[in-house]
């Protein structure tokens, strides 16, 4: 008798999948190192900017990618 160890994933369920675990291993990190490296930055607005990445990290890089990046030191 064999057992089917995939939970009845089908093939979108395993393509949605995958893409999450590609987006967590290359875009977070991505957005969390250019946060350090951002000139435009201060070291309060990093550190909120990181925490925000960490706290919802699909989200918060999203968010920093497309407004963060843009963003100038006060």
């Amino acid at each position: 008798m064999m057992t089917d160890y995939t939970s009845g994933f089908g093939f979108w369920e395993w393509l949605m999948l995958s893409f999450a675990v590609i987006v967590l291993f290359l875009i977070i990190p991505f957005a969390i190192l250019d946060t350090l490296k951002s000139k435009y930055l201060s070291s309060g607005q990093k550190f909120l900017w990181i925490l925000f990445i960490l706290i919802a990290p699909y989200l918060g890089a999203v968010i920093y990618l497309f407004w963060g990046r843009k963003q100038k030191a006060l």
